[in-house]
């Protein structure tokens, strides 16, 4: 029960819901395509791709807290449920988003130092090449280093180290972009208004 109730929480297509209710469209017939909080910012504006950002990250922090703790459940196998239910809604014929802001919230939930360290490398990355893919592949492969620096358990690493695969995993199409130079940079105008 625990990991399939973790997986219809991460499965709430967020970004979808937000498209069909503030503008009426179907967010995956714009932009990438994508589900993700990035797409929804591109398309749809910053304010509703905040929300859809945090309301991902939630998504991963209450499986490995809430969800994990009512069930007496492994925090690790919640937080990857809510992965994979980010990435593969049943909601939406198994057509989801590539589970970033979702892995945030499951780093966040199980070792906030990590996922402190992690968004400051996404940050820098973001920052000087203005790839959100890029910044969020870096800072994946960087989760099980980090947890060997800050001295975690040692299930721990390699979960993170099967949640970086994951990420890269789930960006291998950006990742062809950006060898080709097609990938697009993060800071566009959006698509279409906010109401």
């Amino acid at each position: 029960m625990d990991i399939l109730l973790s997986y219809l929480v991460g499965a709430i297509p967020t970004g979808y819901l937000f498209g069909r209710l503030f503008n009426g469209i179907d967010i995956r017939q714009y932009g990438s395509g994508n589900i993700g909080a990035t797409n929804v910012w591109r398309v749809l504006g910053k304010k509703i791709g905040t929300v859809t950002l945090v309301l991902d990250i939630l998504k991963g922090l209450v499986a490995v807290t809430l969800i994990a703790h009512f069930f007496s459940a492994t925090p690790f196998i919640c937080g990857l449920a809510a992965i994979l239910g980010h990435n593969f809604p049943v909601y939406l014929k198994f057509r989801g988003g590539k589970g970033v802001a979702t892995s945030v919230g499951v780093v966040l939930g199980l070792a906030p130092s990590v996922v402190g360290a992690a968004f400051f490398i996404w940050t820098g990355v973001l920052f000087l090449t203005r790839y959100v893919s890029l910044a969020s592949i870096i800072a994946g492969l960087s989760l099980p280093i980090l947890s060997i620096l800050f001295g975690k358990p040692c299930e721990l690493r390699w979960f993170f180290l099967a949640m970086g695969a994951l990420v890269v995993i789930q960006h291998r199409a950006n990742i062809k972009r950006l060898f080709k130079g097609e990938e697009k940079k993060f800071f566009t105008r959006p698509a279409h208004r906010n109401i």
